[in-house]
């Protein structure tokens, strides 16, 4: 899969291809259900599900947006702004991913988990199986796939449109034959769908800190921070999304 990706970038590249849907950027409506999310984590007391049921309770979810710039070689994807979750304003945290094809690898700048973290590697992606079915978004026909994260015990559906022959989507999900316009984790607990794309050279071109502050760390490395963080909210009775991006 690496080969291929790679294989398919650098083509793109030296033949020089300025297809008009090989550039561009997208924004994402990103939502997500915590009264959903909880009331499935069954190490939480029933005196912690009833208190954030009242609180975060909301059958429309709460919502931010996010944005993606693609090209051939890399694509890079961070908050849209303003950054605001419902009627909720909250101070915009690190959480940066660049992926780079030309030489497959990535560099994340994102504070999680307490800490704000540089976590740089190969590329990996996750191992997609394409399903027979398809959907329309923003007049692009898109097809399903779907992925686990063991990790997180997540079920993943992505919907990627192979007429936008870039491998790379939202968050960390990239590798499908076509750029992945939206996806849902476990049958709806968060749903991020595109609502808005254009195509050509962004205008204001998304850039990392000139300075990189935080503790750097490999892809491996930063996988067992969160398996040791999960496990220890489960043990602590915690929901554990309160410092980890679900």
């Amino acid at each position: 899969m690496k080969l291929i990706l790679k294989t398919i970038a650098l083509i793109l590249i030296t033949t020089g291809l300025q297809a008009q849907n090989i550039v561009g950027e997208v924004e994402y409506r990103y939502k997500i259900f915590y009264d959903k999310i909880y009331s499935s984590l069954p190490h939480l007391t029933q005196q912690e599900r009833d208190r954030i049921l009242l609180t975060w309770g909301n059958e429309e979810g709460y919502s931010t947006r996010m944005k993606l710039q693609f090209w051939p070689e890399k694509s890079i994807y961070t908050y849209g702004a303003p950054y605001v979750v419902q009627s909720y304003s909250w101070q915009v945290e690190d959480y940066i991913i660049e992926n780079n094809l030309q030489d497959q690898t990535y560099l994340k700048f994102m504070d999680q988990m307490g800490k704000t973290y540089i976590v740089r590697d190969s590329l990996n992606a996750p191992k997609w199986r394409v399903m027979n079915e398809i959907r329309d978004i923003l007049g692009h026909m898109c097809m399903k796939a779907v992925s686990e994260d063991s990790i997180k015990g997540q079920k993943i559906t992505a919907w990627f449109a192979s007429d936008i022959p870039v491998p790379v989507g939202p968050e960390e999900l990239y590798g499908l034959p076509g750029l992945i316009l939206a996806y849902d984790i476990n049958d709806g607990m968060l749903i991020v769908e595109a609502e808005k794309i254009e195509f050509g050279e962004p205008e204001e071109i998304i850039t990392f800190p000139k300075k990189l502050k935080g503790k750097e760390v490999t892809g491996s490395e930063y996988q067992e921070l969160v398996k040791d963080f999960i496990q220890t909210s489960v043990e602590s009775k915690r929901a554990w999304m309160w410092g980890l991006r679900y």
